[in-house]
């Protein structure tokens, strides 16, 4: 039940800083009045707040109190603090950036994958492609199946900083396909380009892997800019709504 409690109270709270309910810079209340709130001990409190200092979303002073730090500090390779950040609506410079990352990065796995991967992980990225032609056609949740298609890709570059990244930016990478999928002609345009990667990982085709790659974000990013407004404007209708909550 302890371990319940830390958890909903991290979540609560880390969301409810997400949000903007408090300003960088500012102070939180104290424990006591937290604790209140939620209907948790100060323990419960002390144990969430040490979650989100490790998470460089806090920190803790005897002379500043327990206060909120930018967002730059936060750490954005944390997939529940992307995850908090996303349901609160993302600043639009937020996805940028996140194209900047996978303009980086992918495309680079991409090519590592065409030169290293094992005939295992041809075989996974391939079968990763046919779910998500499976998902357009049935309209199952295409935003996981593209999820698990570019993880197996980032996977297969058999770097492992990249292989260590991965949950994380499986995350970002979730939150690129929300808004890139608002599109409803987006998936079967992009469809072929994604069986263009799979084939060109299979043939050790790095130069059509690549071009691939980097035609599938610059798609990503004009399907972005047409449509993140009417994306994040249901999020942001709801950011700040963090009430009252008793676990």
């Amino acid at each position: 039940m302890s371990s319940s409690f830390h958890a909903s109270t991290v979540d609560w709270l880390g969301g409810w800083i997400a949000a903007g309910q408090v300003k960088p810079g500012q102070t939180i209340k104290v424990e006591a009045d937290l604790g209140e709130q939620l209907g948790v001990s100060r323990t419960v409190i002390r144990e969430a707040i040490k979650t989100l200092v490790a998470k460089g979303m806090l920190e803790v002073g005897p002379k500043v109190g327990t206060r909120v730090l930018p967002v730059r500090r936060w750490n954005l390779f944390d997939p529940q603090v992307v995850g908090w950040l996303s349901r609160s609506g993302l600043p639009e410079n937020f996805v940028d950036d996140l194209l900047d990352l996978r303009r980086t990065i992918e495309p680079m796995a991409v090519r590592w994958a065409c030169e290293r991967a094992t005939a295992d992980q041809v075989q996974a990225i391939r079968l990763a492609y046919h779910a998500l032609e499976r998902a357009v056609d049935s309209g199952a949740d295409y935003n996981r199946a593209d999820q698990f298609f570019h993880e197996c890709i980032l996977a297969a570059s058999h770097n492992q900083f990249i292989e260590q990244m991965v949950p994380a930016l499986g995350a970002l990478l979730a939150v690129s396909f929300e808004v890139s999928a608002a599109d409803p002609d987006e998936l079967r345009r992009t469809l072929p380009i994604h069986k263009d990667i799979a084939e060109a990982i299979a043939a050790r085709d790095a130069t059509r892997g690549v071009w691939a790659c980097m035609t599938l974000i610059d798609n990503a990013d004009l399907a972005i800019k047409r449509f993140y407004p009417d994306v994040m404007a249901g999020r942001t209708d709801n950011a700040g709504k963090a009430g009252n909550r008793r676990f």
